[in-house]
């Protein structure tokens, strides 16, 4: 498994910056539930991501989220994550989970490792070698599935340093 490079957040910012996108980050308010957020500013694509959650796999998810926005929506709109309001189109949200779920851990590599289960750490950790993926991206979505418990894999998660 790839350690996480230190400089991941800028590493980002570059890729992104030479394919025209802006992101920035945004610590946390208090009690605020906004894990990222996608608009266009001047005709740029801005992603916004936060600190919720400070975890390798939510981050992750949030970025490919935010970046399904931008490919797949409009520029006139404005996408706020885990927040209801009025405009919130769920078919959308949905549209840039699923481009997530793509570039993350896909369906297809999903119902390939539920025929295993139940799976031990060590097995997981082969086979999110094989698909190029982090363990705790797939242990993420099996948690967030109700296919395996919170407490396990824990070590695979990375708490992520985004005070820049």
């Amino acid at each position: 498994m790839a350690a996480q490079a230190p400089d991941y957040f800028n590493q980002i910012q570059t890729i992104c910056h030479l394919a025209g996108i802006r992101v920035v980050y945004t610590p946390c308010l208090p009690k605020a539930a906004i894990s990222g957020a996608t608009r266009w500013l001047n005709n740029t694509p801005l992603i916004q991501l936060g600190g919720r959650g400070k975890r390798n796999d939510k981050f992750w998810f949030s970025f490919f989220h935010e970046a399904g926005h931008i490919l797949l929506h409009g520029k006139k709109e404005i996408f706020l994550e885990e927040v209801e309001y009025k405009d919130k189109d769920m078919e959308k949200e949905k549209e840039a989970d699923e481009f997530a779920i793509k570039w993350t851990f896909s369906h297809e590599e999903e119902a390939k490792l539920k025929e295993k289960l139940p799976i031990t750490e060590k097995g997981l950790y082969e086979y999110a070698e094989s698909i190029n993926t982090h363990p705790a991206i797939i242990i993420g979505r099996l948690q967030h599935n109700g296919d395996i418990p919170y407490s396990f894999g824990q070590k695979f998660f990375v708490p992520l340093d985004l005070s820049i």
